[in-house]
């Protein structure tokens, strides 16, 4: 009891999921998931830092900028989720 452990592993009552802790790309928002796995399929952050210039200096750097982007894109989506639904 209270082991750390590093495997993934499947629930009792539905063996079709599989739980796996990611770090950072862990959300509360279950909605959010589908919208970074489209990012990741469509290849938005290879396209941000194809297209897109970083032009910040110094101690603004803390965050790449890639990341940034994507934040606040996913950020505007629920908002405008919010917006339409209410919820």
């Amino acid at each position: 009891m209270g082991e750390i452990q590093n495997q993934p592993f499947q629930l009792s009552f539905n063996a079709s999921l599989k739980v796996d802790f990611q770090g950072s790309r862990v959300t509360s928002d279950g909605g959010l998931v589908l919208v970074r796995e489209l990012d990741q399929r469509l290849g938005f952050g290879e396209l941000i830092e194809q297209h897109l210039t970083d032009s910040r200096h110094g101690k603004n750097t803390q965050f790449p900028f890639t990341d940034l982007l994507r934040q606040s894109c996913q950020r505007n989506f629920c908002r405008t989720r919010q917006a339409v639904h209410g919820s």
